[in-house]
């Protein structure tokens, strides 16, 4: 099981840092993702729901402890923007800086001059009003050109932002075909099954959807 920071849950309830032990030796133990992907999914979760406290700065923490550069972490914010909203990321970029600072971080502005800025059309589906289908479409393109996540670990993350929001319609499906173009449909089960940590309810809902994407694909 990857290492992961628990010191300030037994602060709280010795109970519950036990059971959230017990947890990630389960979600943490799935072999068909990396550490890396399972902390990037996990914040994703924490940004959609604009959870910026004791979570998030253990996740942080995580993502430090496992090699993820801060700029990294703004580049899961950025990607995650359009799905939690934007008010929501924006908490969330504050309480980074504040945690990262904590730890050490350099927490300079990142600004990557090799980024091209063009937007990609892959995540996009159609939408019946024009101008929310424009919207979506310029927002989703930028935010699949942060290139400093790969493009599995995009997918993954999209689907978690999925899960997190309850949003399993055409989006999720279009989703899930963009994590089987960089993952095995092992993987992409292991991604979907990672979710139970943030919600039992949610990620059986969301397994059943991806069944019937698999199924549908033949």
């Amino acid at each position: 099981m990857a290492k992961l920071p628990s010191g300030p849950l037994a602060d709280v309830d010795a109970e519950f840092e036990r059971m959230a032990l017990e947890t990630g030796g389960a979600t943490f133990g799935l072999s068909g993702t990396s550490a890396r992907e399972k902390l990037l999914q996990v914040t994703a979760h924490d940004i959609c729901l604009a959870n910026v406290g004791l979570a998030f700065k253990m996740h942080v923490q995580a993502m430090n402890m496992h090699g993820v550069s801060y700029g990294d972490m703004l580049a899961l914010i950025r990607f995650v923007a359009p799905y939690a909203g934007y008010p929501a990321a924006a908490s969330s970029l504050e309480a980074l800086r504040r945690y990262g600072a904590e730890l050490g971080l350099q927490v300079a502005a990142d600004v990557d001059p090799e980024r091209s800025g063009e937007e990609r059309a892959e995540a996009v589906v159609p939408v019946a009003d024009r101008w929310l289908g424009e919207f979506l479409a310029s927002r989703l393109g930028r935010a699949w050109t942060e290139d400093r996540l790969s493009a599995r670990e995009r997918a993954f993350v999209a689907l978690t932002a999925h899960v997190t929001l309850g949003e399993l319609g055409p989006s999720f499906r279009r989703h899930v075909e963009l994590a089987l173009a960089a993952a095995s449909v092992d993987e992409v089960r292991d991604a979907v099954r990672f979710t139970g940590e943030m919600g039992v309810t949610r990620a059986v809902a969301a397994l059943e959807a991806l069944e019937a994407v698999l199924a549908a694909q033949g």
